[in-house]
């Protein structure tokens, strides 16, 4: 623990959010974070987050919006779109997008709340966080009624492909679609959606997960697909139902933690083809937000709690050697929709990485810095 690094006030609840984006600017110099008053409730409908930036070398604070589209595990999917400008989710009559200027202050919106952005900045993905926010509690916001609560695969509701400088949104794929790949008994009483999207590093090509389930109280079926951004080149690419967290290793592969004919650990999948081969047999078994350093050697991941503490870990891949960064204090009170993972995530440069904790009682965002 002594290489990790508070950047956030002490005793003040911030959070960046996912593991899936960048917390930075392009030079490492700013870290962006969500405020919020509590951390022991999920957010309802009149709880805000406060949006800032953090000068990392200073420690200089700024609160530059709000927003009540968030969540604790995902936030506002709060990232940098380009060198001065931000994004994140907002609500007004709808989940939208809103674009600020951190030089000019100037404000501009997109009109679907955006579930993942492009690397090259020009196209977004947008799904119904008010249907996210019924199915799969702590992913949603709350605040709107899902149009289309009542349908099961809606045809007019799906993932949407946003035009970030057009302002455009399109539906590419519904998801009365996805039935066309599950024929299984029982798929079509159930209720669909899609959760989490992410973008290949050419932006041509992104990652969707679709889930059902007829009942809440249910455990819900996942399924993992790739698409071009025009929702023809789909593809099923993994036969097993049990699918968490993944990440694009480069444009043809993706490491997908799941399990498969019965084992469970992290995995190789190829794109297009479905080619599945292990990680390593000496990485961990269990589940963990992973993504790999851009040299493709390291691969960054953490744990659920064992033990009340939350590992953040490396694994070197040339060497196939696990090295345990720290460990850290996990409340066993604050879990399921309010939980706090570390979410790690990779600076720009790779220097440091960023993590959220719970464990000095507050939520808090850390840097780790790599020898």
């Amino acid at each position: 623990m002594k290489n990790a690094v508070r950047i956030t006030e002490k005793g003040v609840n911030c959070f960046f959010g996912y593991y899936d984006k960048y917390a930075t600017d392009k030079n490492d110099k700013i870290h962006l974070f969500h405020q919020v008053d509590f951390f022991n409730h999920p957010p309802v409908e009149k709880d805000k987050a406060k949006i800032g930036i953090c000068e990392i070398e200073t420690g200089k604070v700024e609160i530059v919006g709000e927003t009540y589209a968030w969540n604790f595990q995902q936030g506002s999917m709060l990232q940098f779109l380009d060198d001065e400008r931000i994004i994140y989710n907002y609500r007004e009559k709808e989940f939208i997008a809103k674009i600020y200027n951190l030089r000019n202050g100037k404000v501009k919106f997109l009109p679907k709340a955006v579930s993942a952005l492009s690397p090259d900045g020009k196209y977004a993905a947008g799904i119904n966080f008010s249907r996210l926010a019924k199915w799969r509690p702590g992913y949603g916001y709350e605040g709107l009624k899902d149009r289309f609560e009542d349908e099961k695969w809606p045809e007019k509701d799906g993932i949407y492909i946003i035009d970030v400088e057009g302002k455009k949104a399109e539906l590419k794929i519904p998801l009365s679609l996805m039935l066309d790949f599950r024929k299984e008994k029982g798929v079509e009483e159930s209720y669909g959606w899609f959760n989490h999207t992410l973008f290949s590093p050419s932006s041509k090509r992104f990652i969707f997960l679709n889930r059902w389930k007829k009942n809440k109280e249910d455990s819900y079926k996942t399924r993992l697909f790739t698409s071009d951004i025009e929702g023809k080149k789909i593809y099923d690419l993994i036969d097993t139902y049990r699918i968490s967290h993944f990440a694009w290793k480069n444009e043809k592969e993706i490491i997908v933690w799941a399990e498969i004919d019965g084992e469970r650990g992290f995995w190789i999948v190829e794109d297009k083809t479905g080619k599945i081969r292990k990680v390593s047999d000496k990485i961990q078994k269990i589940d963990g937000h992973c993504s790999y350093s851009k040299d493709e050697k390291i691969i960054l991941y953490d744990t659920d709690p064992i033990d009340n503490y939350r590992y953040l870990k490396l694994f070197y891949t040339e060497s196939e050697e696990e090295k345990i960064l720290g460990k850290f204090y996990s409340p066993p009170e604050i879990t399921e929709e309010i939980r706090c993972d570390l979410h790690p995530r990779w600076s720009r440069n790779e220097k440091f990485i960023s993590f959220d904790s719970l464990h000095e009682g507050f939520r808090g965002i850390y840097l780790y810095y790599i020898d």
